[in-house]
């Protein structure tokens, strides 16, 4: 299956799962009640409102609602914690409780006490035991709502501001996060510590500012740190992101229109950059030749250290391209892929490939391989199930 890498950008991602709900004394139990009937609610009964903020196409959404939401241990701790609330982030009261606390990705989860203040956050799909983490997280000293008073009451100590910023961080707090991390690294003298170069890539800050200046000068030990991949998308996100908000545009700019900030911000990196975003914005603009030349170029070049990123190419040469060298090139990083990662998505990916280059032994084998794969995690492989048809 094929993974965007402009939805990458976009801290997208795709999951395809059926949504249920929670039997009765089954996992959790959602009332539906509004919003102020709620939080009267959660005064009178001194409880946290959990909310699972969601919207329908929400792949992730989905995947909570199916995978971890009717779990007997989650509904155990969820239930007897929390008043527990869904709100579709697009209809009825979702678009005024997602602009009063600042949603912006999809699901997040909002905690909630009877003033309506916010208690804690979490992003994303969570599987179970970092869910119930989540909900000791949200009633600890460590819980956003407890950091936020004690950085409104002037503390900003050293250690405070370092797990401050990793906790704004975690829930998607970017703006906040910034200033908050900015704060703790003024502190320091010394950047060169693994943990600070990871609080660096996680807010890098104003292009062409200390901390990107930084990270740029040294690059190769961010990519040792942080992986090459994760490294490269930080540094698209900055550049890329800053030329957008620049031009006030919604879509990727041209590459001609860009260069000039690769060679500007870039440094030693710039000419990877360059050929990374190339590749970029030929899958944006669905210019299937352009893309296929592009990422043999980029992944010949430099390769992956990510399952995720390899899969998507080798998707997107399996979609667009019938040149044997290019489904040979795109066979390589499917199998780098599923020797990194094993998971459905990619081999499925595999499966695919191998019956397009006419290898149907193994694409029949693979396809098994990827369909028991699937079940475990609860997919639709109707898709693969085709292969061991033909």
């Amino acid at each position: 299956m094929k993974y965007s890498f402009f939805l990458l950008l976009c801290c997208f991602s795709l999951n395809i799962f059926a949504q249920s709900e929670a039997a009765e004394g089954e996992g959790m139990n959602f009332v539906e009640m509004p919003f102020d009937e709620l939080l009267a609610q959660a005064k009178e009964e001194n409880k946290v409102i959990f909310i699972d903020a969601y919207t329908t196409w929400c792949g992730p959404c989905k995947m909570m609602a199916a995978k971890v939401f009717p779990e007997a241990k989650v509904g155990e701790v969820y239930n007897e914690r929390f008043i527990n609330a869904k709100f579709d982030m697009e209809k009825g009261e979702g678009p005024a409780i997602a602009q009063r606390y600042s949603v912006m990705v999809y699901p997040t989860y909002l905690f909630v006490d009877g003033n309506g203040d916010i208690v804690h956050k979490g992003i994303g799909y969570i599987p179970q035991e970092e869910f119930l983490a989540l909900a000791d997280a949200a009633i600890s000293e460590s819980s956003l709502g407890v950091m936020n008073k004690r950085y409104d009451g002037g503390d900003r100590s050293g250690e405070f501001l370092a797990a401050y910023s990793q906790v704004l961080t975690d829930v998607y707090e970017q703006e906040k996060a910034g200033r908050v991390s900015g704060e703790y690294l003024e502190m320091q003298e010394d950047w060169s510590a693994p943990a600070t170069i990871k609080l660096l890539i996680a807010n890098p800050g104003e292009l062409g500012g200390k901390r990107m200046n930084y990270l740029v000068e040294n690059a190769d030990k961010a990519m040792e740190i942080a992986g090459a991949s994760s490294f490269v998308m930080t540094m698209q996100q900055a550049i890329v992101g800053h030329y957008m908000a620049e031009n006030n545009m919604r879509e990727l700019p041209a590459v001609a229109d860009i260069v000039s900030l690769y060679e500007e911000y870039g440094g030693a990196m710039a000419p990877r950059l360059l050929a990374h975003y190339t590749m970029l914005h030929a899958e944006q603009v669905q210019d299937n030749d352009a893309y296929v030349s592009a990422a043999v170029k980029y992944y010949t070049t430099y390769g992956s250290d990510s399952a995720m990123e390899l899969n998507s190419a080798a998707w997107t040469i399996f979609e667009s391209s019938d040149n044997k060298d290019h489904l040979q090139q795109a066979l390589v990083w499917a199998k780098m892929s599923v020797e990194m990662q094993p998971g459905y998505a990619n081999m499925d990916t595999l499966a695919w490939l191998y019956h397009k280059i006419g290898d149907e032994k193994m694409a029949k084998e693979t396809a098994m391989r990827a369909i028991e794969l699937a079940k475990i995690d609860g997919q639709d492989y109707s898709e693969t199930e085709k292969i061991l048809k033909k």
